[in-house]
């Protein structure tokens, strides 16, 4: 992606968010951590879904990633998840499978906090 293309975006999440969600989904037990995956802004290139938050989760840092969706299996899981993303303030949404939480968003585009 060219840096005109990169400027469409703006950053709503830096490495310390991503950190602070990797720490908090680590410490949650070991049934209840989301599967993810990641859309690259560079790239355009969705990855697989991952459920490995040691290592997978801070592969290449995170300055690449346009957004990333957490899928939920269980109804106190979406509860678990939703508080630690309103917690670290993501800016996101809920959607049927989880939740999308993003890293940039385009310019002019609405986006608002996890409620």
């Amino acid at each position: 992606m060219s840096d005109a293309q990169r400027s469409d975006y703006f950053s709503v999440a830096n490495d310390t968010k991503w950190r602070e969600l990797r720490e908090a989904v680590l410490n949650l037990k070991s049934s209840d951590p989301p599967r993810f995956r990641c859309k690259n802004l560079e790239t355009g290139n969705l990855s697989q879904w991952d459920g490995e938050w040691f290592y997978h989760w801070t592969s290449g840092g995170w300055d690449w990633m346009e957004w990333a969706e957490l899928s939920i299996a269980a109804p106190h899981q979406r509860t678990l998840v939703r508080a630690i993303l309103k917690r670290i303030r993501f800016v996101g949404k809920e959607t049927a499978a989880g939740f999308r939480i993003y890293g940039y968003v385009r310019n002019g585009e609405e986006a608002g906090y996890v409620e």
